[in-house]
């Protein structure tokens, strides 16, 4: 049986930590690490309709343009896991961060689900909401939430 551990990655320090999380847990547990990276396409809906003409800007360019930027975020975390010998797989993902990664957790057997925490904490994240939060409350497999290294 293949283990699996599915690693939201956005590049925050949250993030990285998560990266050494798994950089020194992955070997020991024999687990794949699927690094994902969310696209939240829900923002971009209100751009569509207030886009002026003199913009040559589609929803689909600018949804193009993010899936880059993320597809090329996650080499970072790929590289490193990779240069320590931990088998994975970059993973772009479309749509809610914290439903996303917990879809791709179900779809492909996951084991665990690891985030790092932002830390904003107090009414920012009340207002922004948390994803290890939602995660914590709602997943359907366990979720280990690493601290940013300050």
């Amino acid at each position: 049986m293949t283990r699996r551990i599915v690693l939201g990655y956005d590049g925050s320090a949250g993030a990285r930590a998560a990266v050494e999380w798994c950089t020194e847990h992955a070997g020991f547990l024999s687990a794949e690490v699927l690094v994902v990276g969310v696209v939240d396409v829900v923002p971009l809906v209100g751009l569509a309709p207030a886009a002026s003409p003199s913009i040559s800007l589609s929803f689909d360019s600018i949804q193009g343009a993010m899936e880059q930027a993320v597809t090329e975020e996650l080499e970072e975390a790929v590289a490193a896991l990779r240069a320590a010998g931990v088998r994975c797989r970059p993973v772009v993902a479309k749509g809610n961060p914290a439903q996303s990664l917990d879809r791709v957790a179900s779809v492909e057997s996951a084991d665990l689900i690891v985030v790092g925490r932002r830390g904003s904490g107090g009414f920012v994240e009340m207002l922004l909401g948390s994803i290890p939060h939602t995660l914590a409350h709602h997943s359907t497999v366990p979720v280990v939430i690493v601290p940013a290294n300050d």
